[in-house]
């Protein structure tokens, strides 16, 4: 299988949950998130700000700000991902591709993150050796190649997918780095 045919076989899957079970599944992966010890022991939090295709992590986003945790979310400029410090979720706009993120804020490079930060990391699927399979722009593999935090994987355990092909530089989760939900 390539790559393409992955992302293709993935997004097939994705397609099975509609609005209101990509929030529900949103919400239960919140609570699993806020269970963890990872949670909370992190400082920083970095998440992405969901496509309407993906979990609705919002209940997250919301959930850092409110613990008092400092939280930031992707913005991609100039064909790199930056991590924006957000201080509102008013703050979000649409950006590159659809995607809601901040116009303006403090840039933090994934180097500049303390090893508490937690950095939740999104995918089209998974494999069973914990490879992840991304939208294709190599964004999230570039920044955790870089980052000294703590990372999970937002992934339903039904968008494991086995013969995924991997390149050395993606990355990698244990099945222990990974919200699923229950789904």
């Amino acid at each position: 299988m390539t790559k393409a045919e992955a992302r293709a076989q993935a997004r097939a899957l994705w397609r099975q949950w509609d609005a209101a079970a990509l929030r529900a599944m949103g919400r239960r992966m919140a609570q699993e998130l806020f269970d963890r010890p990872e949670w909370r022991q992190a400082g920083w939090v970095f998440c992405f700000v969901p496509l309407p295709s993906e979990p609705d992590l919002r209940p997250v986003l919301e959930g850092a700000l409110r613990a008092g945790k400092r939280l930031a979310v992707p913005r991609i400029a100039g064909g790199q991902m930056q991590a924006v410090r957000l201080q509102s979720l008013d703050e979000l706009a649409p950006g590159a591709y659809g995607i809601w993120e901040p116009a303006g804020g403090e840039v933090l490079a994934a180097a500049d993150f303390p090893a508490d930060a937690l950095a939740l990391v999104p995918c089209l699927a998974a494999g069973p050796n914990g490879v992840r399979l991304g939208r294709g722009g190599g964004y999230y593999d570039r920044f955790l190649a870089q980052y000294k935090g703590r990372s999970l994987l937002v992934c339903p355990a039904a968008l494991t997918l086995a013969g995924i092909p991997a390149d050395a530089w993606d990355a990698r989760f244990t099945p222990e780095q990974r919200l699923t939900g229950g789904y």
